[in-house]
């Protein structure tokens, strides 16, 4: 396969359901309370299979319309953003598609280190990485939102997402394939 593939029906209706999600989830995480003043101090999102950043047809892959969904929100002048106190870490381990999603995000939206908010592009494994870069980004205590859409249900660190699930504040999304939840029942009655 590619770097880039065919944009799916049901990964068209996931990405949408996703943008819904992220119009909610943004303010509510990221803006001050009118009535008591408080800020959380950080917030980090993790896009564990992040992919190449766009898909075949030219539609914007998660990365490029998570980061835009933040950018361009209607209470973004509200949500005190900067680099230390929003994260977005987006991993993936296929070198091409990494490549192509830095370079996606740059032509999207300029040098990442002149954003906002702070992006990590990583390339790395989600089971093995995602764990350790929340670590590294101080992101435990604190508000994560945990994207595993593993495209095949491959290494899909279950402990991670407990883990993320059980943080304060914290959110895993995740999708699983039917032919995961087959697998996992053979295993269960092997």
């Amino acid at each position: 396969m590619g770097v880039l593939w065919k944009l799916e029906p049901a990964t068209e209706a996931k990405h949408r359901l996703y943008k819904q999600y992220l119009d909610a989830w943004w303010p509510i995480f990221l803006q001050t309370s009118a009535r008591t003043g408080y800020s959380r101090p950080r917030v980090t999102l993790l896009d564990a299979f992040a992919g190449p950043g766009r898909y075949l047809g030219g539609e914007e892959g998660s990365p490029v319309f998570i980061l835009r969904k933040l950018l361009n929100h209607t209470a973004v002048d509200r949500m005190n953003l900067s680099r230390q106190r929003v994260r977005l870490i987006f991993i993936e381990k296929e070198r091409p598609r990494y490549e192509h999603l830095h370079a996606e995000l740059v032509r999207c939206f300029g040098p990442l280190e002149d954003l906002p908010v702070h992006v990590e592009v990583h390339h790395g494994e989600a089971g093995q990485d995602s764990g350790e870069l929340l670590t590294k980004l101080d992101a435990w205590g604190h508000p994560v939102l945990g994207i595993f859409d593993s495209w095949g249900n491959i290494n899909v660190p279950l402990p991670l997402m407990r883990r993320i699930a059980h943080n304060p504040s914290s959110e895993v999304i995740t999708t699983f394939g039917p032919n995961w939840f087959s697998r996992e029942q053979g295993r269960q009655m092997a």
